[in-house]
């Protein structure tokens, strides 16, 4: 019943593309016909996305699946002619679109305002159709066959039979270990005796050796020789505490004296930490912040915080609000960020990456 209500519905919109004496049909969310021609018109909104007139057999045309659609000619994708594609043996296996000899990728923009040269299904090479499958649940963009496996479509160097995903980052077979990054995987020079993935990050050689991958500002792999590897504690996918080690998106905390058996997150995301402590500091962006008292240092949002003497903003204290009643403030009731008991308001704000506590002018 949805269904008939959403394509009564899509039937009505397309209607205003056409003139109102025309007669419009929807063959499904994507292909259209009016006056003897097919239309490939995507989710119905040709306002927004486009439309395109095809030269398609009225007779014989059927649509196979979603913007797959074939007559007795041709294969469709997006309302293109398919110049590669075998009509009589095309299929959907798995969403994968194959024909008797050859599996077809498509990369590009799809869109139905380009030309039918821009939405041109191509060939993976070397992929056998009758057993290429997709691996996407172990690894974005990796696929195999009986013979090789891909990742973006490319066939892998790699030892068939051995061949393991570790974690995200790494993959490896019986000879050598692999990085996987967003163009390509990539051969390094480990060998793999004693593999083992932590996490979805880090890998462990030998147990000795860490690895991990950060693909930003082409930093690339991050290695860090361990003296032990006997307890690991993950606080979050990025940190790790490997024995006597607090280690960060691949390297050692800053702060080499830190106390790694008492060291937790305070603030921080995606690998940036802002506060953290042990039982004997407190650390801003990793470094000894001496001024701030552990026992009773506490974050009120992002770089602001208090301990039971003063307040911070980040490394510096700043002075003016009582400290005890210093408070963050539920800005949805009022028009300010943080308040004392003294009267004292203000906003919390941005000036060129630094943070400034602005006081809210009394009226």
């Amino acid at each position: 019943m949805k269904n008939i209500l959403k394509m009564g519905i899509i039937s009505a919109l397309i209607g205003l593309l056409f003139s109102c004496k025309e007669q419009v049909s929807p063959l499904s969310e994507d292909y259209y016909k009016k006056s003897g021609a097919i239309y490939f018109i995507p989710g119905g909104n040709g306002f927004e996305r486009g439309s395109r007139k095809m030269v398609a057999d009225l007779a014989s045309f059927a649509v196979i699946k979603e913007v797959y659609a074939r007559d007795k000619d041709h294969v469709y994708f997006m309302g293109c002619p398919q110049e590669l594609v075998d009509v009589k043996t095309f299929q959907l296996k798995n969403n994968i679109p194959i024909d008797q000899e050859h599996v077809f990728k498509f990369e590009g923009f799809a869109s139905a305002t380009s030309t039918c040269s821009q939405n041109q299904l191509t060939i993976i090479e070397g992929a056998d159709p009758a057993t290429y499958t997709t691996l996407y649940h172990q690894l974005p963009a990796l696929a195999k066959d009986k013979a090789h496996y891909f990742y973006r479509y490319q066939p892998l160097n790699v030892d068939y039979a051995s061949f393991n995903v570790v974690n995200s980052n790494f993959v490896k077979d019986k000879n050598l270990l692999f990085v996987v990054t967003d163009k390509a995987i990539l051969p390094l020079h480990y060998k793999t005796e004693n593999v083992k993935a932590l996490n979805i990050a880090y890998l462990l050689l030998n147990d000795r050796i860490l690895l991990y991958y950060e693909p930003y500002q082409n930093i690339g792999i991050l290695e860090i020789k361990l003296p032990s590897s006997n307890n690991i504690k993950f606080l979050n996918d990025k940190t790790v505490i490997i024995d006597q080690l607090v280690i960060i998106s691949g390297k050692q905390f800053k702060y080499a004296a830190v106390d790694a058996e008492s060291f937790e997150l305070l603030e921080g995301a995606n690998g940036k930490v802002l506060w953290s402590r042990d039982k004997n500091h407190v650390y801003y962006e990793q470094q000894l912040f001496a001024e701030a008292d552990p026992k009773t240092f506490e974050v009120l949002k992002f770089a602001v915080a208090k301990d039971a003497n003063h307040i911070f903003i980040g490394n510096k204290i700043f002075n003016g609000p009582d400290v005890k009643s210093f408070r963050k403030v539920d800005k949805s009731r009022v028009n300010h960020d943080f308040e004392d008991d003294l009267g004292n308001k203000y906003w919390y704000q941005t000036n060129k990456g630094e943070v400034i506590l602005v006081p809210v002018t009394k009226k």
